[in-house]
């Protein structure tokens, strides 16, 4: 796997790119990044955005093929990530998921929901005040990403919740016009390695869903 971090050059190319993703989000954020990786056929990386310096964004990305950049358009850092881990090991991390919960309607018919939002239209929920609220959709985030059978299946156990640094919508079109709506949170804790196999290989596909759009890329660091 390759780990690189990629910016925006400092020329015209770039400022109808920094335009496009002012005003469409995540989808041009997708389709930037795709254009690192023209030989590929299908997707083989996930990435998350950062706002780096002069209110410019910076991409972490995590693929298994090193990025070639139009170098009029993106400057691109790269090394080999191939991190030796060992059962019992600490971690620090930062991750960016989208949260969602499958729930079957009277018809039988599946759908899936924004986990926060599920719990803001629960109806014991319209009498409380905003702070009860947001304490209300804190734990339902909570509770999604210290599942213990998530957990197992990744290979982790947390040494405690993470902390929610942040909830957003994103809102963005396809070409063709059609919507792509979700939400994403983004925690920040520490976790220890059970089994580092299990967790290597998940840490290669990614967390969680909307990978495709900037949410899956965990972040680690010794602690």
């Amino acid at each position: 796997m390759f780990l690189s971090k990629v910016t925006l050059q400092n020329s015209a190319q770039a400022s109808l790119e920094l335009a496009k993703l002012a005003s469409n989000g995540v989808y041009s954020s997708h389709q930037l990044l795709w254009t690192l990786f023209k030989e590929a056929q299908v997707r083989e990386f996930l990435y998350r955005e950062e706002m780096g310096p002069a209110g410019k964004p910076e991409f972490f990305v995590l693929s298994s093929t090193m990025p070639v950049a139009d170098k009029t358009v993106l400057s691109v850092q790269s090394k080999a990530f191939q991190p030796q881990l060992s059962s019992g090991q600490r971690l620090g991390f930062k991750l960016r998921v989208n949260p969602t919960v499958c729930i079957t309607d009277s018809q039988g018919k599946s759908k899936r929901h924004d986990v926060l939002m599920h719990a803001k239209k629960q109806p014991e929920a319209k009498s409380m005040t905003a702070a009860d609220l947001t304490i209300v959709m804190q734990h339902a985030a909570h509770s999604w990403i210290a599942d213990e059978r998530r957990l197992q299946s990744w290979g982790i156990e947390l040494e405690a919740l993470p902390d929610m640094i942040s909830y957003e919508q994103h809102k963005s079109k396809k070409r063709g016009g059609h919507n792509v709506q979700f939400s994403s949170v983004d925690f920040q804790g520490v976790l220890t390695v059970k089994e580092p196999e299990l967790f290597l290989a998940q840490y290669a596909k990614g967390f969680g869903r909307a990978k495709a759009l900037g949410c899956g890329l965990m972040l680690i660091r010794p602690v």
